[in-house]
């Protein structure tokens, strides 16, 4: 639909699966504003690092976050790009380059520039409502509305101009709070309700945000190595701070930018309002590592500045994780192996041992105090690569959380590729599956995903554990001048090993408590002490005693002829040689099948086998299946079982004498593991010594025409589930993939089994 570029009417945005809004030229050009206002507000921080310079820094911070998010909503709801809108938006954006310049002087004592340029940029947005309401088609009322209350907000702003300080600084409050009530009361969330923004929009337009706040500390830590020039010194340090934002990075980009928002009338509220302080901090942290990047090493902890500097990083960086854990409270990953509670719990705990760490910073050099900081940031990563290693394809930085209304509204991802058989079979193990959407209540705890993983993630964890531990009870320790004895004088590395030895009840002498509130530390860490060695020893234990299948079982199935009736045949060995006793087996065959409806499922069905138990399993053992009437496999030919057979899954069960537990193995079989008219070669031999098994030929098969005559279950079956089109009979009691048909006693007359012990 073509528009008139000098004039059209607004149009309100209603999100809808594949209506979705995405950032417009115009929106990146008015960001490009923000960035030499954030660039202000990190210089007058930076002169004024100390606790007054920081209340200056936030209050500053607010409006002009205020200011971006309320453009970011306006631009979300509604649809125009004429000459009036565009004209209005830079106007907005030469106030906004008016509130940076003057944001120096608000550090200075002379706060009236920035409050008159703030009040034209609401009063601007006042007008973009105005025009809304009344030249746009839809959402009138929600246009007035805002109009009317942010409208309030820009008069107190504008009134603050002539009042003196310190009352000035009231009515900006009273301006930042109607600014934040408006969207905030019952009748503007039912609005929200009625008319929900678009959350995809949202998520990415936060997420930009989140970028240029995070760019601000590439920016001044190169800008500082190209104005101090390049050094050793800086080049460590400088190194340790951009590690620090590359991890932030990561944990937003990651978690929060991925994740789904749970349901709740004040998440979205939440979600939004949260990105407040995290910005905040992000660009606070900015500012104290590219102090980091310069600081002397070596220097003592008592240098000039290093204190201030020490307790804006740490302050901004707790900050930051405790606006992810709020984040990650309200939302939830797609993909993760375990519960979302522990994401919360190690930001927490990592954001408390970083403001620990400042108090003592003192008796470290800074070396030492940049590179604890930087490993407590890198471990919120480790702990985000442990707790989620697969990817979901979905799960990514441009999908959004539901922000308001109906889950079923919004939550709509775009529509996945319709899933093959093929592609099912190229996973060869069903641990390869992701698993989506899990609720978190029903995912695994931290035991079950120790146990089921790797021994280096239970070994990465039992580290980071130990280590955390230990760092944050060395920090305690030093929160009193003399709690330690027998230090020559109080450092953080001293401590940190003292820690080390009462934790693990070493204590070899020469440092000892050295006062009551030491004495307590070392009886709390002492217990701590013993709980974590009795966890570890026993996760440590129970994932070594924990039986592994020695079954090995071959890469191929053979279908030939035996004693006169096709048979499938595949061999499993005992590759440890221990007794297994009383070993089952049994082998299903999962196969497509398309109801009379079109209904696509798949269908387990079992496979009767010549022997399905072995008393006692030692060597080998040939498993057989007899292709006949009654096979599910009866009627399959080359095409037809790679174009419907999924695969056959194998499972054995036994008794392990040596572990003295019942242990299982299983294995999967795809069409493209079929030899059709191949036997298996012997493998056991009689040797001077004994029975021998030679399993250096135990997969290995050959062609045999002779076992490979005109076969006559080729021929038309009266039902066979590689012919399109038929159905099994009782096929109604079998909807459940789950279940399969049962073996029926063969009928007078019959046929018997051939009298074959597959058994060695």
């Amino acid at each position: 639909m073509m528009h008139n570029r000098w004039f059209h009417r607004p149009r309100l945005h209603s999100p809808a699966p594949g209506n979705t809004r995405r950032v417009e030229w115009l929106e990146l050009f008015y960001d490009l504003i923000y960035v030499a206002a954030f660039i202000q507000l990190g210089n007058g921080l930076s002169t004024h690092p100390g606790f007054g310079g920081m209340l200056i820094f936030a209050g500053l911070f607010v409006p002009i976050w205020s200011a971006w998010t309320a453009f970011t909503f306006l631009s979300n709801r509604f649809i125009v790009d004429d000459f009036a809108h565009r004209l209005l938006v830079f106007a907005q954006m030469f106030a906004i380059g008016a509130m940076a310049v003057s944001v120096g002087d608000v550090f200075e004592g002379r706060p009236d520039g920035f409050a008159l340029a703030y009040a034209v940029v609401r009063w601007l947005l006042v007008a973009l409502y105005v025009r809304m309401w009344l030249h746009g088609s839809g959402g009138r009322f929600l246009a007035r509305r805002n109009a009317l209350g942010f409208g309030v907000g820009a008069i107190m702003w504008t009134i603050s101009v002539f009042v003196p300080q310190p009352w000035n600084y009231l009515m900006w409050g009273l301006g930042l709070l109607i600014d934040f009530a408006v969207p905030m009361n019952r009748r503007s969330r039912q609005l929200a309700l009625r008319f929900p923004p678009d959350a995809l929009h949202m998520a990415e337009r936060y997420g930009l945000l989140t970028i240029i706040v995070l760019g601000e500390s590439f920016v001044k830590v190169l800008s500082e190595g190209a104005a101090q020039g390049w050094s050793a010194d800086f080049a460590m340090m400088g190194a340790l701070a951009l590690l620090i934002t590359f991890s932030l990075w990561w944990i937003y980009f990651d978690d929060v930018a991925g994740s789904r928002l749970r349901q709740g009338t004040l998440g979205p509220f939440v979600w939004i309002y949260t990105h407040l302080p995290l910005t905040l901090g992000i660009t606070a942290v900015g500012v104290s590592i590219k102090k980091a990047a310069l600081m002397d090493p070596m220097a003592s902890g008592a240098t000039y500045g290093y204190e201030k500097y020490r307790w804006m990083l740490c302050g901004t960086l707790a900050l930051v994780l405790l606006s992810v854990a709020v984040l990650d409270v309200v939302t939830e990953r797609r993909v993760s192996d375990v519960r979302d509670r522990h994401r919360v719990l190690s930001r927490v705990a990592s954001a408390s041992a970083v403001l620990l760490l400042a108090a003592v910073g003192t008796f470290m050099p800074p070396l030492l105090f940049v590179a604890i900081v930087t490993v407590i940031c890198m471990a919120q990563v480790i702990i985000d690569l442990l707790m989620a290693p697969m990817a979901d394809p979905h799960e990514a930085h441009h999908e959004s959380p539901v922000l308001f209304g109906a889950a079923g509204e919004q939550d709509e991802l775009p529509d996945a590729p319709p899933t093959s058989a093929a592609r099912f079979r190229r996973i060869r193990d069903p641990s390869d599956f992701v698993r989506r959407g899990t609720p978190t209540e029903l995912r695994s705890d931290l035991y079950f995903h120790l146990m089921e993983g790797s021994w280096l993630r239970l070994f990465v964890m039992v580290v980071l554990v130990y280590v955390f531990i230990n760092v944050v009870f060395g920090a305690l320790y030093l929160l009193e001048e003399n709690g330690i004895a027998g230090m020559a004088q109080p450092n953080y590395v001293d401590a940190f090993f003292f820690s080390v030895q009462t934790i693990s009840t070493i204590g070899y002498g020469a440092l000892s408590p050295g006062s009551t509130y030491a004495n307590t530390l070392v009886t709390l860490e002492a217990m701590l002490g013993v709980a974590f060695a009795a966890l570890t020893t026993g996760l440590v234990f129970a994932k070594a005693a924990r039986p592994r299948p020695s079954a090995l079982f071959s890469r191929t199935v053979c279908i030939q002829q035996y004693q006169g009736k096709p048979t499938l045949m595949f061999r499993v060995g005992n590759a440890r040689g221990n007794e297994v006793v009383e070993a089952s087996i049994r082998v299903v065959a999962l196969v497509d099948s398309v109801s009379d409806e079109g209904v696509e499922m798949r269908r387990l069905a079992d496979l009767k086998l010549v022997r399905d138990n072995s008393p006692l399993f030692v060597l080998s053992w040939t498993v057989m299946h007899v292709i006949d009437e009654d096979s599910p496999l009866w009627g399959c030919d080359v095409e037809s079982l790679d174009r419907t057979l999924v695969g056959l899954t194998a499972t054995m069960i036994g008794f392990d004498v040596t572990y003295a537990q019942n242990t299982h193995a299983r294995y999967i079989y795809h069409p493209s593991d079929f030899r059709w008219g191949h036997r298996f070669e012997d493998v056991i031999s009689n040797t001077a010594e004994g029975l021998m098994i030679d399993y250096t030929h135990f997969h290995t098969t050959a062609s045999d025409p002779e076992v490979w005559p005109d076969l006559p279950y080729l021929e038309a079956p009266a039902y066979s589930p590689f012919v399109p089109g038929q159905r099994p009979p009782g096929a109604d009691d079998l909807e459940d993939a789950d279940e399969a048909p049962s073996d029926e006693e063969p009928a007078d007359g019959a046929e018997e089994e051939p009298d074959a012990d597959p058994v060695r």
